[in-house]
């Protein structure tokens, strides 16, 4: 079997996810998250695959500010003021 295939319990997603089990049980009564049911309605577990997916469609890089913002300076009260 393929590790990606490989079906994760709520504790093991968590530890997967970086997140706590009780956020992982909410996001998946919220829908959020990819389930799969192996032998029922009440069985759930987490396909390492699609967590891995859902992580990196997730992951946004971080904003670079662009010359324009960093060239900006903080106007102080006085000159704010008008003359």
């Amino acid at each position: 079997m393929d590790d990606g295939d490989r079906l994760l319990t709520a504790e093991q997603a968590a530890g997967f996810l970086g997140l706590k089990v009780a956020t992982v049980r909410r996001l998946t009564a919220a829908g959020e998250l990819p389930v799969v049911h192996p032998t029922g309605r009440r069985a759930v577990r987490y396909r390492a695959r699609d967590l891995a997916e859902l992580t990196r469609m997730r992951t946004r890089p971080m904003r670079q500010p662009s010359t324009s913002e960093s060239a900006r300076r903080v106007r102080l009260p006085e000159e704010m003021a008008e003359p």
